[in-house]
């Protein structure tokens, strides 16, 4: 009895995932982190995370960063931000802020050109939380909608990127906020993109 049951619910809850992802017709992938305590106040970590054209300043998976457009959200620096990244695959992404609340600190924003064709939709919602006097912590909140098939591909590998890249990029802003100084990862990343500009210099010298 117990095997029939155990197997029933198995059965039940594939049933339920394979209806529900039809239902949506993608496959949704959710990842939630959350920064160690910063040493500063929520209000001296909103005012870095809020100048949404700034992540390329402390966030070594970005190598520069523009933004564009006029402010739609009170508070807001710009609309949109084109990101040239250090990705491999990739040169460059846009993405779009689609809400910004400066009472309560939370921006969010998505993905609008330079994804895979396969994914449907990426976001990203960012909460400054305060932990204490002097203290705060960020909370993002990343969300990716894949088309199914290629998600049952890909989503793993996908997922994992991800899960790798949030928490790097909370400690960069944790170690800029404090110091004011970017990572070490930044730091060897910025020197790596010196060294590649000065051979281009050379090569277009010699030719």
């Amino acid at each position: 009895m117990r095997t029939l049951i155990t197997f029933l619910f198995i059965t039940f809850t594939f049933n339920s995932t394979v209806m529900a992802q039809k239902k949506r017709k993608y496959k949704e992938i959710r990842i939630t982190r959350t920064s160690e305590i910063i040493e500063v106040s929520a209000d001296s970590l909103w005012n870095i995370v809020r100048k949404f054209e700034n992540v390329g300043v402390w966030f070594s998976s970005i190598d520069h960063a523009t933004g564009t457009g006029e402010p739609t959200f009170e508070g807001a620096t710009c609309s949109e931000r084109t990101c040239h990244v250090a990705i491999k695959g990739y040169d460059k992404i846009h993405e779009k802020l689609t809400h910004f609340d400066g009472a309560k600190r939370e921006l969010a924003y998505e993905l609008t050109e330079g994804g895979p064709k396969f994914l449907l939709f990426a976001g990203n919602h960012w909460t400054v939380i305060e932990a204490g006097p002097g203290q705060s912590k960020l909370k993002m909140d990343a969300t990716m909608h894949l088309k199914p098939f290629m998600g049952f591909l890909f989503g793993g590998k996908i997922k994992k990127t991800v899960e790798k890249n949030l928490p790097a990029a909370l400690h960069e802003l944790k170690v800029y906020a404090e110091t004011g100084e970017v990572a070490d990862s930044k730091k060897e990343r910025i020197k790596k993109l010196q060294k590649k500009k000065r051979k281009k210099a050379a090569f277009a010298i010699n030719t």
